[in-house]
């Protein structure tokens, strides 16, 4: 889901960065002291499970978790999944730096948004319903950063528009996954740490 340096056009790159740096600034001051250690472990557990690629067809496809960083974390989602797309460009070459602004709009904007309504819907959601929740939170966020890339690769070249779709196509495999990993995360927070999850036990 990363994009490289030199694949988009100048015009897409500084849209992605229009959108990416107002929302991280909001991110950034909403960041709270008391959860540095999870946001340690947040943004440990996104770069591990990005480094993991299992072969779909002529991809090679990996968790994003941005989705269940955004349930655990809300707005602060985008400025620790950001950090670990940096350190994915720089260090393993994952993604490009001069791109990072659309790989934050693709990747950490959407879990940010998504964790903050599933949290705010599993107050109001019986214990039942909380990990069915999650579910649809995660998968549904792989679906809405696949729809992205799909936009945002077809707006840079009408060419790129095959590639574009079996891109789409290959993960949703991966948003079956994140939506069962999900499911069992939340159904295991809400019985031993519910607080992380903004809800009452």
């Amino acid at each position: 889901m990363h994009i490289s340096d030199g694949v988009l056009s100048p015009y897409v790159v500084g849209i992605g960065w229009a959108i990416a740096l107002p929302v991280l600034g909001v991110s950034v001051r909403r960041l709270r002291t008391d959860q540095v250690g999870t946001y340690g472990v947040v943004a440990a557990a996104f770069f591990a499970g990005s480094t993991i690629h299992v072969p779909v067809g002529p991809f090679s496809m990996h968790l994003v978790l941005s989705g269940m960083a955004g349930l655990l974390l809300g707005w602060g989602a985008l400025t620790i999944v950001t950090v670990g797309l940096f350190l994915q460009a720089l260090l393993i070459g994952f993604g490009g730096l001069t791109v990072l602004g659309v790989n934050i709009s693709i990747m950490a904007l959407p879990g940010a948004i998504m964790g903050v309504l599933g949290r705010h819907w599993m107050k109001h959601a019986s214990l039942k319903k909380r990990p069915w929740i999650g579910s649809f939170i995660g998968g549904g966020t792989i679906l809405i950063s696949a729809i992205l890339l799909y936009v945002t690769l077809a707006t840079t070249n009408t060419a790129l528009m095959p590639l574009a779709k079996l891109v789409f196509l290959g993960h949703i495999p991966i948003a079956i996954v994140e939506g069962i990993i999900s499911f069992w995360l939340v159904h295991f927070l809400q019985k031993v740490e519910p607080s992380l999850l903004g809800v009452s036990p």
